[in-house]
């Protein structure tokens, strides 16, 4: 079953608490300031403290992941005060089976708040229903228990482990991969 994308995909999403909304080169600032929390890239390919330039360049590419049909990116926005709290993407589509590759981030300050699993949630019902997608995967460092579980609450199934699949910050890591799938029954959040 094969996703029908268009060449741009982008839609505004929304949430009981959230706004989904386009990434903007304005964002820059804000998603720098949130990069450059530690804790937000500690289990990732980005640098601990990115450059500006590097949070910029990171901007530029999810503000064109839509325009250019192979993905889609979102800033996700508190509705109370329309607070930049992290990002959401579809980091790319295999458009032949329906699949895709996810990703987020969400501000330290944000935590264990149900902010991820809201956004991801959103996200997966967008993907699975608007875009006829059958497949989401994400995938986490074996040490991001924090990501497994927003996963695992909203459904994700754990399909296994890829020993020393990625190399960043110095050292071989393992990955977690994760999955859903449209015909999934799930009690997600």
């Amino acid at each position: 079953m094969a996703a029908t994308l268009k060449q741009d995909i982008f839609k505004e999403l929304s949430s009981e608490r959230l706004t989904l909304r386009q990434v903007k080169l304005s964002d820059a600032t804000d998603y720098h300031a949130l990069l450059s929390f530690s804790e937000v890239s500690e289990h990732s390919d980005i640098p601990h403290a990115p450059t500006f330039k590097r949070s910029e360049r990171f901007v530029s590419w999810m503000s064109k992941l839509s325009t250019r049909g192979n993905g889609c990116a979102w800033i996700i926005e508190r509705k109370q005060n329309n607070e930049l709290i992290g990002a959401i993407r579809i980091n790319s589509f295999e458009k032949k089976i329906g699949s895709a590759l996810i990703g987020y981030e969400i501000h330290p300050e944000h935590w264990n708040n149900g902010y991820a699993s809201e956004a991801l949630n959103t996200l997966v019902g967008f993907a699975h229903n608007s875009l006829n997608l059958n497949r989401i995967e994400a995938w986490t460092t074996t040490a991001n228990k924090a990501s497994q579980k927003v996963l695992k609450n909203n459904g994700f199934e754990h399909e296994g482990r890829q020993r020393q699949k990625i190399y960043f910050k110095d050292q071989l890591h393992d990955l977690e991969l994760f999955a859903r799938l449209k015909s999934d029954k799930t009690n997600a959040v």
